[in-house]
């Protein structure tokens, strides 16, 4: 028991506004109150991406500081979802890659575990260059939990 409350010390949960990362942070929020963790919610501003703050049509915002707008909105929805969450909770707002953002943010600041949904809002994209989800599992140096 010992080595997974070590493991689950600090987790990072990437969220894009889709309903699988909703899911992943409550995922995480469940690991974060089994073994006592701290909960960091990140966010990676992408200089051209779509966005769904209710799992409704994308939204093709038209400037960066719409896009860290809708950043931030999300970062907030996310601390609403985790409203009651009895440790600490943390937030991240990056831009640049989703993938390469999120694997920096775990090498740099040494997180136990990753939590993500296993499919965002990149759409087509996803066909061709590969999931955030795969690249972030497929190169991370800790353990991740991808969530449907």
């Amino acid at each position: 028991m010992e080595v997974l409350r070590t493991m689950f010390h600090s987790i990072l949960v990437p969220v894009d506004g889709s309903e699988t990362a909703w899911n992943a942070l409550e995922y995480a929020k469940t690991l974060g109150e089994k073994f006592g963790g701290t909960l960091t919610v990140m966010h990676v501003v992408k200089p051209v991406q779509t966005i769904s703050m209710n799992g409704d049509v994308p939204y093709v915002p038209q400037n960066i500081a719409e896009l860290e707008g809708i950043g931030k909105s999300l970062l907030q929805m996310a601390r609403d979802r985790l409203a009651g969450y009895p440790g600490k909770i943390e937030t991240i707002l990056e831009f640049g890659n989703p993938a390469g953002r999120i694997l920096f943010v775990v090498r740099e600041r040494q997180f136990d575990a990753v939590v993500i949904g296993c499919r965002g809002l990149s759409g087509i994209a996803e066909i061709f260059l590969g999931s955030v989800s795969a690249a972030v599992s497929q190169h991370s140096p800790v353990p991740v939990l991808i969530v449907k």
